[in-house]
């Protein structure tokens, strides 16, 4: 099946609303550790993720759902320090699963005009940045391709 009419997603947050945007669309993303990078001299924090598609539902192949995934990049700027949590345990040969991105700005722990960015994966793992601002892109880095699994939640 061509998914090449498919658009190709490039979007960009710069406050807390806009990372609600980025958050919905990476919900799902499965990051493998080795393509996780923070340069701390540049202040970039970057994670290649296999993202699931929820923008492109409502496919159908031979009367069954078709859904996508893609190969896509997830950038913040602007980051100072960077801190891990339960991943001392993760396998890896198995990527994280990310479910949520979550900002707070001015958490009383920074420093003033600083904000907290959480990543959070299931497991309970999560990478915490530390920004002088919200500066976050995402953007697919190929065309998706087509995957029967949609993922599922248990509540």
């Amino acid at each position: 099946m061509d998914t090449h009419h498919l658009p190709l997603l490039k979007i960009m947050a710069k406050d807390r609303e806009d990372l609600h945007i980025i958050a919905a669309h990476v919900q799902d993303a499965l990051l493998p550790l080795h393509g996780l990078h923070f340069d701390h001299g540049e202040g970039t924090f970057s994670a290649l993720c296999n993202r699931f598609c929820w923008e492109h539902d409502g496919h159908f192949f031979e009367d069954k759902p078709l859904y996508h995934r893609v190969h896509s990049g997830l950038c913040f700027r602007s980051v100072q320090s960077i801190h891990f949590k339960g991943l001392e345990d993760t396998i890896a040969l198995h990527p994280l699963n990310l479910l949520s991105i979550q900002a707070n700005e001015h958490p009383p722990e920074a420093k003033p005009g600083y904000a907290h960015v959480h990543l959070l994966f299931s497991g309970e793992s999560e990478i915490r940045l530390t920004v002088n601002t919200i500066t976050c892109h995402l953007g697919d880095l190929h065309h998706p391709w087509p995957t029967r699994v949609k993922p599922g939640h248990t509540v």
